[in-house]
């Protein structure tokens, strides 16, 4: 089952079929209390919106997880996305490429917003937010805030090919506390 998203963090447009493609968070916020919730806090969701007609569908980035059972493998764990910051496309708008700031890592998706069998975790530095395709060299340049770092990925091959540092001004304590 999906739900809607009560928290919408980055959104991004299909360069071939203008669909609006949004990344967030469904909070299971009508059901109180801890042992109630039992370990299951939200899902990672996305959603679709045809800007001609309106129409949306929406559906779960981690389907591979169980939310009958209250643990999961770290097989699965590591095949997860977990708080999604952004969201570019691939040129022909065949792929699209989503961020997860608590998972440290970039999901590859479909237009119709599927995880490909293959290829569709890529990890980065820690706590990666924006995400810029540039097509023309077919490569991915990923910001891990957390970290003050730039990760380089391959659209070819779905590998992080460089990472490089860069100054950041935060405070150590700060940076300690993150």
């Amino acid at each position: 089952a999906t739900g809607l998203m009560n928290l919408c963090m980055a959104a991004g447009v299909n360069p071939v079929s203008g669909e609006i493609f949004v990344v967030g968070t469904d909070a299971i916020n009508q059901v109180r209390f801890e042992p109630n919730v039992n370990g299951i806090f939200l899902r990672v969701m996305y959603g679709i919106v045809d800007p001609v007609t309106l129409e949306s569908n929406n559906g779960d980035l981690n389907t591979h997880l169980d939310y009958t059972s209250h643990t999961t493998t770290d097989v699965q764990r590591e095949r997860s996305i977990g708080d999604p910051r952004g969201i570019t496309w691939n040129a022909d708008g065949g792929r699209a490429y989503v961020t997860g700031m608590g998972s440290n890592n970039v999901i590859v998706i479909t237009p119709s917003g599927e995880r490909p069998a293959s290829d569709s975790v890529i990890e980065v530095g820690e706590g990666p937010t924006g995400i810029v395709a540039d097509n023309s060299r077919d490569q991915l340049y990923v910001l891990n805030r957390f970290e003050g770092t730039l990760s380089i990925i391959s659209m070819d091959s779905h590998l992080e090919t460089a990472r490089v540092a860069f100054f950041d001004p935060t405070p150590e304590t700060v940076r300690i506390g993150r």
